[in-house]
């Protein structure tokens, strides 16, 4: 037997209930027709006071002062000048400043005197002996003596050269002529010790071609120092011939102050007044020599 499906059809179970459902249906779009009028009917004016009322209060926060806040800075610590001590330039005093001198240690220059008899001559000075075979200390001595005696003369007005100026040199007889006679002498002078056995004593003048002027020499300077002529040359002066002398180009004599191994001769040439007295007789004896040329 076919079975047939059954259909179900809507049936309305509850009228009440279904009743009151339509009438709230209705009572819903009531309202929602009131709403949609009104808003249709004033919706306009209801704008307009809301924008009315929202510029309004926009207007009076416009028209408040604007406030704008102090700000009053702190104050700046001034911090305290440092002091700084004065170093002042001290005030001026009534003594015045000293002149510098110079260098205590230098040697002042000798004044010249143009109106000396020696001004404008040359004179040579050649302190013989060189270093070793016992006569270093009497090289010594040759030197110092001719440097001292080069310093009156040059006070005089003399020009002078010195042949040698160490102990440390070793220059012989013809070169020391030459020097005299490269500087264009007008004089020249050998100073020398003899050494001789010590009892011996005595000072002469050797010469060559110049007799006058070591006759003069050998006599000023015994007259001063006393001290007496070597017993072989009883005259005071000896001649023979000298590489020294024959190329001096000009008068040249060697004066032999005493006998350096003898106490008395070497006491008196080493004493410095002494020295001052035999310079005065040899610059006199000198000044008589060139004025007679």
């Amino acid at each position: 037997m076919k079975r047939v499906k059954s259909r179900k059809n809507f049936r309305i179970t509850n009228p009440i209930g279904f009743s009151l459902f339509i009438a709230g249906c209705l009572l819903a779009l009531g309202v929602i027709a009131v709403i949609i009028t009104l808003a249709v009917g004033y919706g306009g004016d209801v704008v307009k006071q809301v924008q009315d009322s929202i510029q309004g209060t926009v207007d009076e926060i416009n028209d408040q002062p604007t406030f704008t806040p102090e700000v009053t800075a702190e104050p700046t610590e001034t911090p305290e000048p440092i002091l700084t001590p004065e170093v002042g330039t001290p005030a001026p005093s009534d003594t015045p400043t000293p002149e510098p001198i110079g260098d205590p240690n230098d040697t002042p220059e000798p004044t010249i005197d143009v109106t000396a008899p020696l001004y404008g001559k040359t004179v040579g000075l050649n302190p013989m002996r060189d270093r070793g075979a016992g006569y270093d200390a009497e090289c010594a001595f040759n030197l110092e003596f001719s440097q001292n005696l080069a310093a009156y003369l040059e006070s005089k007005g003399a020009t002078v050269v010195l042949t040698r100026d160490s102990n440390d040199v070793s220059i012989s007889a013809k070169q020391r002529g030459q020097i005299i006679k490269r500087a264009g002498c007008d004089i020249a002078l050998e100073i020398v010790c003899n050494h001789l056995a010590a009892k011996s004593r005595g000072c002469y003048v050797r010469y060559s071609g110049a007799k006058t002027f070591a006759k003069e020499l050998a006599a000023a300077y015994q007259s001063v120092t006393n001290i007496p002529y070597q017993s072989n040359h009883s005259s005071g002066i000896y001649s023979k011939t000298e590489d020294t002398i024959k190329n001096a180009g000009c008068p040249c004599v060697r004066l032999v102050l005493g006998n350096w191994e003898n106490s008395t001769d070497r006491g008196i040439i080493e004493d410095e007044q002494m020295q001052q007295k035999i310079f005065e007789a040899i610059y006199n004896v000198l000044v008589g020599q060139l004025k007679g040329e």
